[in-house]
């Protein structure tokens, strides 16, 4: 489905953001961009394999010890509106396959759904070849279900690597993109990744720079969040945690193992509360 017309500008702001970086980066010694290997290409759009999820739950578990305090910056609270009625707090995720900065985002904010519900339907998915980051190992949340008690989860991929039309935002979500993505809350417009819980509180910093996957493939992206003594485990999960213990404020604080794990307890004490 065609996006809307703000949302094709917001979209093509970003596009124009992230091009001079890409370009300067390509371009200054007279490289040409580089390709997606056929064997990673054969993979896209398929199913994750079992062990990719087990690894990642393997790796959330581990994260909730890690009592490492997260910068309170990582989370904005903002005067928004809830994004459910069932009285489960709601989580939205808007962003595109093509998008470097979505690839590495995908990865924190799976760690975090893993906590609260079972994730299914993710495929493998790369960033595009053509910017900074190029072939970002990630997946997508195009067909993505998600099982919770405590959490709803709503998602928007805009559009896919090729950097067409995917899927479209309600008009609520709309609303909230263009209140919340836009001064005076942000300094500057920056569109995707975009992450919002249930209207108080929005993501200020990356869950997962992409910079810090470059090189590995997706398993070995899952072994590195699961391994405590990793620089990738120890940079992630403070924010993770983070963004944790915002979804226990604002559920009441279930479930009980999770909102009261030592990493969680630590990133509490600098949360906001909204």
């Amino acid at each position: 489905m065609p996006r809307s017309a703000t949302l094709a500008a917001i979209l093509t702001a970003a596009t124009v953001a992230f091009a001079p970086a890409a370009s300067a980066q390509l371009n200054i010694f007279g490289l040409s961009a580089p390709k997606t290997p056929v064997a990673l290409t054969e993979k896209l759009n398929t199913p994750v394999a079992t062990e990719l999820l087990t690894t990642l739950a393997r790796a959330s578990h581990l994260g909730l010890d890690f009592r490492a305090k997260p910068d309170a910056a990582g989370l904005k609270a903002i005067p928004g509106s809830r994004l459910t009625t069932d009285g489960k707090p709601g989580l939205l995720y808007v962003g595109a396959d093509f998008c470097p900065y979505c690839a590495g985002e995908r990865w924190g904010v799976m760690l975090t759904l893993l906590r609260f519900g079972k994730l299914s339907g993710l495929r493998y998915m790369l960033s595009t070849a053509d910017d900074v980051y190029p072939n970002t190992p990630t997946v997508t949340f195009e067909h993505a279900t998600y099982q919770s008690p405590y959490l709803d989860f709503q998602v928007v991929e805009t559009a896919d690597r090729a950097e067409q039309p995917l899927m479209t935002p309600s008009p609520s979500q709309m609303k909230i993109m263009s209140t919340f993505d836009a001064p005076p809350y942000k300094k500057f417009i920056e569109p995707i990744p975009f992450v919002y819980l249930d209207g108080k509180y929005e993501l200020g910093q990356l869950l997962v720079m992409p910079k810090l996957l470059e090189g590995n493939s997706w398993q070995q992206v899952a072994n590195r969040l699961a391994n405590p003594k990793s620089a990738l485990f120890r940079s992630v999960m403070p924010r993770v945690n983070l963004l944790t213990a915002a979804i226990c404020h604002r559920d009441g604080g279930k479930p009980v193992d999770v909102c009261t794990a030592p990493g969680v307890v630590a990133a509490n004490r600098v949360l906001i509360k909204g």
